[in-house]
């Protein structure tokens, strides 16, 4: 066995280059918090399993580190990419040297440890993401109206029974390969509802489901050379993943278009009324859980709206919560939940949004109503907003009760309090 020991100031000097170039190229420093201290530790276990001094410590340190890996989402090229430049580093310092018996005993260490890793990750990954397709399935599952997300719930039934065609060695049955005949894709090339066919979130969800199909025929040819390249199995695996989350994105905002188009509605801003806010959050938190994605909240109060009743009436009061309405529907998409949450007090759900995206879209609602000039018998009124964001919490796996509904709704309820508290006018 090669002796890495002795090489360790050399593999940490790789790998702190291998980091360097990551962050260089911007992979790193475009990562979450969480995720760039997952890094960091998958740094420390990457170097504790090359420390190993024995056969029986290596296996052990490669199921940690592997394990770390997968449920830190880290991907196998990632780990790779990391082998590959500690190796290289290596194999040119000992060709400096002239050291070739240690070079060909280099070559064959790296060579069982990258097979050693390629196989326990790739098994790992397999499990893992039957795992996050049955808890995907839970929460489309928890819907009281699954509307179009039925048909992605087909879809990752169609993903499961492919995982289960690997699992268990090619000795079942694979699902439909053809993208047009599989149930997924008999209601994409068949539904008729004009304003879901007609948008571009269609057109992408026929585009990616296309490419899933083309994916998994590459993954089922595959699936005979499992020993020989499960790499490359990985790496088609972790895009059929992609895909689906994607496809899974687009649905549901197709969902939320037909969702808004056929609820009732406020009657003086078209905007949809407070009764609605727990069904559509409940919906919204599942939805979110089921796609892997985040969800913000916004809510706005108009600033000195008794003045403005007080002062010229309340049908002027209503021309403003009219223009202020108007305002919402240019700057936010047809997909969010635009709710008149109380006389002059909204709330937007935002799907499909973090807290930093939400926090550019309230102050850019903020900016916009400074602007307006509201026309109403013989003056021009002028109005502000102050608009409080908050994320909602969709990584977990709870489950939503009208509690957790009403902790979201008071925690946007004391940004906005704090956005009067600062003066008004301001986005906290």
């Amino acid at each position: 066995m090669f002796k890495t020991e002795s090489y360790l100031p050399i593999i940490e000097s790789s790998i702190h280059d291998f980091y360097s170039d990551l962050e260089y190229e911007g992979y790193l420093g475009n990562s979450n918090f969480d995720y760039a201290r997952a890094i960091n530790h998958h740094k420390e276990f990457f170097i504790a399993l090359l420390a190993s001094t024995n056969a029986e410590d290596a296996t052990d340190k490669t199921e940690e580190f592997v394990h770390f890996c997968v449920t830190h989402e880290i991907p196998y090229m990632f780990v790779y990419g990391e082998l590959l430049t500690i190796a290289r580093n290596l194999m040119g310092i000992l060709a400096e040297e002239g050291d070739l018996e240690n070079l060909k005993k280099l070559n064959i260490y790296f060579d069982n440890l990258e097979h050693e890793i390629t196989i326990a990750y790739f098994h790992k990954f397999l499990r893992r993401l039957a795992a996050k397709n049955h808890l995907r399935l839970s929460h489309i599952a928890n819907l009281v109206e699954k509307n179009l997300m039925i048909h992605y719930q087909q879809h990752i039934e169609w993903l499961i029974s492919l995982i289960s065609y690997i699992e268990n060695h090619c000795k079942t049955s694979y699902p439909e390969l053809d993208h047009c005949l599989c149930k997924f894709g008999k209601w994409l090339h068949n539904t008729s509802i004009p304003y879901i066919v007609t948008t571009s979130h269609f057109k992408e969800v026929t585009r990616l489901h296309q490419s899933l199909h083309d994916a998994a025929s590459d993954v089922v040819g595959q699936c005979q050379q499992l020993i020989q390249k499960p790499k490359h199995l990985i790496h088609l695996l972790q895009r059929l993943d992609y895909i689906s989350l994607e496809i899974g994105n687009e649905i549901a905002i197709l969902n939320d278009m037909m969702l808004i188009e056929e609820y009732s509605k406020d009657p003086l801003t078209g905007l949809l009324t407070r009764r609605l806010f727990d069904k559509v959050m409940m919906g919204q938190i599942e939805i979110a859980k089921a796609t892997e994605s985040q969800c913000s909240l916004i809510m706005c109060d108009l600033d000195h709206f008794k003045v403005i009743n007080d002062t010229h009436g309340h049908l002027a009061g209503d021309a403003v919560i009219q223009n202020f309405a108007a305002v919402l529907k240019k700057i936010l998409r047809k997909s969010d939940f635009i709710f008149r949450y109380g006389g002059e007090e909204f709330i937007v759900l935002l799907p499909a949004t973090s807290k930093d995206q939400a926090r550019t879209i309230a102050q850019k609602i903020c900016n916009e109503v400074a602007t307006q000039i509201v026309p109403f018998d013989t003056v021009a009124l002028n109005y502000t907003v102050s608009i409080g964001v908050s994320p909602v919490i969709t990584g977990d796996t709870s489950y939503i009760l009208k509690e957790t509904i009403q902790s979201y709704v008071s925690e946007v309820d004391s940004k906005l309090y704090l956005a009067k508290q600062n003066g008004r006018n301001r986005v906290e």
